[in-house]
């Protein structure tokens, strides 16, 4: 029997099926020396989410933790402040769960040299875990390999959802979100064959299921909140820049107004597509 919860408050996912399982993405430890260069001074955040970690660790007890990607912020280049930081912090997670795992965010570069040698590093094009239901990991900003399509469930970070909420006063507040929704196989086969300059035919999800030996189908996805709360986001009941979105988003592979929208205390909003009439 699989479960899926969110560990409300905090911006994390419990998957328990084959092994218990916490996911989270999108820490960015040094951002706050960006911020600096840019005359905003704040505390450095990296051991208030080690503590929330450890909090969900101890209260769930997992066999594995699974980071989905920009453990770290600077790109190109790797700050001090992100050397000093990274051992330490997984050396103390490292003695509460058995396992960890970091799929390659787009602002991880040169990782493997920073991290203890125990954490398990996978590329951009993420993993899978699960048997007879099937988890694809990855942190969304290139395409899942073609082998891993066939997942009953899509997990991904690197979009930074929030919804823009406004007062009786007219103010406007950021919250991050949770979105769930379908993927769609035609789309995506479609989106795929195009990228490779390759013949769309009668029935490409037949052709591509073939191809690959798997059944791709209309899986769940869920796109994760940060677990940094210093970060931007991309408002879902707002203007989003494509260039900034991930290929499933870009290309419309997925109908994002079709999915559904929930702050990080559960609260259902509503779908997308009707939170930007309300926005309008």
């Amino acid at each position: 029997m699989i479960l899926i919860k969110l560990l409300t408050p905090l911006p994390a996912l419990l998957v328990e099926n084959d092994e218990k399982v916490i996911i989270v993405a999108d820490l960015h430890i040094g951002i706050e020396y960006e911020l600096s260069k840019m005359g905003i001074n704040i505390p450095y955040q990296t051991e208030s989410m080690l503590k929330n970690l450890l909090q969900i660790i101890k209260q769930q007890n997992p066999d594995r933790l699974i980071i989905l990607g920009d453990v770290k912020h600077g790109v190109p280049i790797t700050s001090f402040i992100e050397k000093k930081e990274l051992p330490s912090f997984f050396e103390v997670l490292l003695k509460e769960v058995p396992k960890i795992d970091i799929t390659r965010g787009n602002h991880d570069g040169k990782i493997t040299e920073i991290v203890p040698k125990e954490i398990t590093i996978h590329n951009s094009y993420g993993f899978v875990i699960g048997s007879d239901y099937k988890v694809a990991l990855f942190h969304g900003h290139a395409w899942l390999k073609p082998k891993m399509l066939d997942a009953d469930l899509i997990i991904a970070g690197h979009n930074h959802p929030t919804i823009l909420l406004k007062t009786p006063l007219g103010i406007r507040i950021s919250q991050r979100v949770w979105l769930k929704g379908l993927l769609d196989p035609q789309k995506l086969v479609k989106a795929y064959l195009n990228q490779n300059d390759l013949k769309i035919i009668k029935d490409p999800v037949k052709a591509f299921n073939n191809k690959f030996n798997i059944n791709i189908k209309a899986s769940e996805v869920i796109l994760m909140p940060t677990f940094n709360d210093l970060l931007g986001g991309l408002p879902v009941n707002g203007s989003i820049p494509q260039n900034l979105l991930g290929p499933m988003l870009r290309r419309e592979i997925i109908n994002f107004d079709d999915f559904e929208v929930y702050l990080l205390d559960g609260t259902y909003l509503g779908k997308v597509d009707f939170l930007k009439r309300l926005n309008n």
